[in-house]
């Protein structure tokens, strides 16, 4: 499938999708017919490649003030005209600049992917078959040394409010390409050593923020899916479009690099600036958010266009929160907005007051490929701080100054003993209980269904991700099994992980009438001396009748 576009005045372009069983092999050989193209010669067809770029301002896309951007480390490939068969093929550099050499005449193309080797990289189409992205070029009479300049074009003829996408949004893969390239080239620099996996990002003119299916483009809105270790996002004009969001893309990236470099325990699911939730949730939308911002530093502006012409949607400065509004009205280590202004401030060399810390990329990411990624605790702030002060012990002090900033307390331990804010209701204290095998039953409580008034809190319960409806435990494990005994007072989850990997689940237990719940026993294996997490979680949906949910758990060995 083709769309053909002018992409400049002397250059005609093809967008193609190609299937990846679509691409011509570089071992193909020519039918006798068609004239050889070789390769090694005096002859050099170079070019620089650019994309345009559309800038964001105050969350609307300014496409007037559209800039020239260069397709860095693409991969191109040159073609016999004749019949397309591949002759050789490159990475463009960092500006761009691309360089094939030839012996004699010939009539050739070129055709550039949205796509990377190193680190590997694709932006395919979700609603095409997985179909991926490239842009070939007419055919060119070569006969010396030539320049062809490629330009991929936004497709928006107009101005800004009275435009609209006339033409085929050539721009768009590259761009996306391009954000992704800006954060694995930075860490790259600081550490060598770190691999990234293959990363495959969907973008479609179809993918529209509905549930659904994703190959019609109903892909809920941008986000990371673990489960395909794939990046999906929106593009749908006039409602959604992402592909020149670099801080969505990046945030997003931050994602894959957790699942697959580091770890994150985060439930996933809605969240909002100035919400109360899950500590999972809270670090890992909040490293998200800070990573786009060290990706594209001195531009900490994380910008998400929606709406007709691209002209709504909202801007926030991600280390201080004061764009639109936004502010961080409930700090503390359930706020991701606290989370990414404290991350960032650990990053960042500007330092303001409460800031005396400029440590770069290179420590936290030591922390969330080592600390982080093996921590018996639950992943948060909690478990990320304490791991960047065992590898640096003189950080605390400075440290705990951004934590008291942020409503958190000192860090001790990863577990967040000692933590006095309970972000308006007691019952979120303290951040995880410890169970002692074969000692007393504790106590917890979490929110329930709808329909509480009165608290900070009723704006929250009844959503499985929030802070309310979740509460953490932890013991050591002494034998090959371990129980647990459950008196509940209404519904309830209970999950139990080493280390992020779950040994045990059990899903909810459906109330089905005012009599007594339970007790329920739960047995798992466990190995002996190793810390385990269990998290007890609500969610509205399949509440009988308490607000409040009340749970006794009791610990013992053996099955």
């Amino acid at each position: 499938m083709r769309f053909q576009r002018i992409l400049a005045f002397i250059f005609l372009g093809l967008l193609s999708i190609l299937g990846s069983g679509c691409k011509a092999k570089t071992s193909s050989t020519p039918a006798k017919s068609v004239p050889p193209v070789t390769t090694g010669g005096s002859i050099h067809i170079t070019g620089t490649l650019t994309y345009d770029f559309v800038s964001a301002a105050s969350g609307k896309l300014n496409y007037t003030g559209t800039i020239q951007k260069p397709m860095r480390n693409v991969f191109v490939e040159l073609l016999n005209a004749a019949d397309d068969s591949v002759v050789s093929s490159t990475s463009s550099s960092d500006s761009g600049a691309y360089d094939f050499a030839i012996t004699a005449s010939a009539n050739i193309k070129l055709r550039i992917y949205a796509e990377m080797k190193s680190p590997a990289v694709i932006i395919q189409d979700n609603t095409n078959g997985n179909a991926e992205y490239a842009l070939v070029t007419p055919s060119y009479n070569i006969t010396g040394s030539t320049v062809k300049d490629i330009r991929a074009l936004s497709g928006w003829s107009g101005t800004n409010a009275a435009g609209s996408y006339s033409g085929t949004r050539v721009a768009a893969p590259f761009a996306m390409l391009d954000s992704v390239y800006t954060i694995t080239k930075k860490i790259k620099v600081i550490r060598p050593t770190i691999s990234f996996p293959q990363l495959k990002v969907n973008w479609s003119i179809n993918n529209v923020g509905t549930a659904g299916d994703i190959t019609i483009g109903q892909i809920t809105t941008s986000h990371y899916n673990p489960n395909t270790n794939q990046l999906y996002i929106l593009g749908k004009l006039d409602v959604d479009t992402d592909e020149y969001d670099n801080h969505v893309i990046v945030h997003e990236w931050g994602h894959f690099l957790e699942y697959n470099l580091s770890r994150s325990d985060s439930k996933g699911g809605s969240h909002s600036f100035g919400d109360e939730k899950d500590m999972s949730l809270a670090f890992s939308e909040g490293w998200g958010n800070a990573v786009s911002a060290m990706a594209f530093d001195p531009d900490v502006y994380y910008s998400d266009t929606s709406g007709v012409r691209q002209q709504s949607g909202f801007q926030v400065n991600l280390e201080n929160s004061t764009i639109t509004g936004i502010t961080d009205t409930h700090k503390g280590w359930f706020s991701e907005i606290s989370i990414q202004e404290i991350l960032y401030d650990i990053y960042d060399s500007t330092n303001e007051a409460g800031d005396n810390l400029s440590l770069g990329m290179g420590p936290i990411l030591d922390v969330l490929t080592g600390y982080q990624k093996t921590t018996p605790a639950a992943t948060s702030i909690f478990s990320f701080i304490h791991g960047l002060e065992l590898a640096n012990s003189g950080l605390t002090a400075n440290l705990n100054t951004l934590l008291s900033n942020k409503n958190i307390a000192a860090v001790t331990d990863a577990y967040g003993s000692g933590e006095a804010n309970n972000g308006g209701w007691a019952n979120n204290l303290p951040v995880s209980n410890l169970i002692n095998l074969g000692g007393a039953g504790v106590a917890i409580s979490l929110y329930g269904n709808f329909g509480v008034s009165g608290g900070v809190q009723n704006n929250y319960y009844g959503l499985y991700n929030t802070v309310f409806n979740n509460k953490y435990l932890r013991f050591t494990a002494s034998t090959a099994s371990t129980k647990l005994n459950v008196v509940a007072s209404d519904t309830f989850e209970l999950d139990v992980y080493n280390k992020g990997i779950q040994v045990g689940t059990y899903h909810y237990e459906h109330r089905t009438s005012a009599a007594a719940f339970g007790p329920f026993n739960y047995s798992f294996p466990t190995t002996a001396g190793q810390e385990y997490t269990v998290n007890v979680l609500t969610a509205q949906d399949v509440i009988w009748t308490d607000p409040i949910v009340t749970l006794t758990i009791t610990g013992t060995t053996g099955p």
